[in-house]
């Protein structure tokens, strides 16, 4: 039992100290190795700082907390606390959730025929979109700048067609 005693004693503690660009370092500290080490649940460059057994456990017991919160509740929770302190949600007066959930349906819908379309003429509208001339785009698909005009307007067409419930 003595030996036992001896080695919880002799247990050194020590605080990992992350490092980043802002972080400053003493001279006592400056030839500490440097390791990496995981605080909380990201993996960190860090030095060690020798500390008590008190000062480790204060600075150890919060993330070993909300170590335990993401173990029972996942990592895509993220806690009521957290989201109340961290964001405060301000709704602008001219905000208007009708409208905006019109438009989350329009791009929806406009991602989904996007999709639909072949390649050449996701180029084609791509290109355009980026400020490319039509006959910059004919060159790059392989078509003339009449073809690339005549395509441009039968995709705008149809678009418009598929879309027409969002008018």
């Amino acid at each position: 039992m003595g030996k036992k005693q001896t080695n919880i004693e002799k247990k050194n503690y020590y605080i990992p100290l992350e490092l980043t660009p802002e972080t400053i370092i003493t001279e006592e500290y400056k030839d500490c190795e440097v390791r990496w080490s995981k605080i909380g649940c990201r993996k960190v460059r860090t030095i060690l700082i020798p500390a008590t057994k008190e000062q480790y456990y204060e600075f150890m017991r919060p993330l070993w907390r909300e170590d335990k919160r993401q173990q029972r509740h996942g990592a895509d929770e993220v806690s009521a606390d957290k989201v109340r302190d961290d964001y405060e949600l301000e709704v602008p007066d001219d905000f208007n959730l009708e409208e905006t959930i019109l438009k989350e349906e329009l791009l929806a819908a406009l991602r989904q025929e996007l999709a639909a379309l072949q390649d050449i003429d996701r180029t084609i509208l791509l290109m355009l979109a980026d400020g490319s001339s039509e006959a910059a785009t004919g060159k790059a698909v392989g078509l003339s700048q009449k073809a690339v005009n005549k395509r441009k307007h039968k995709l705008y067409a149809l678009l418009k067609e598929h879309l027409e419930d969002f008018r």
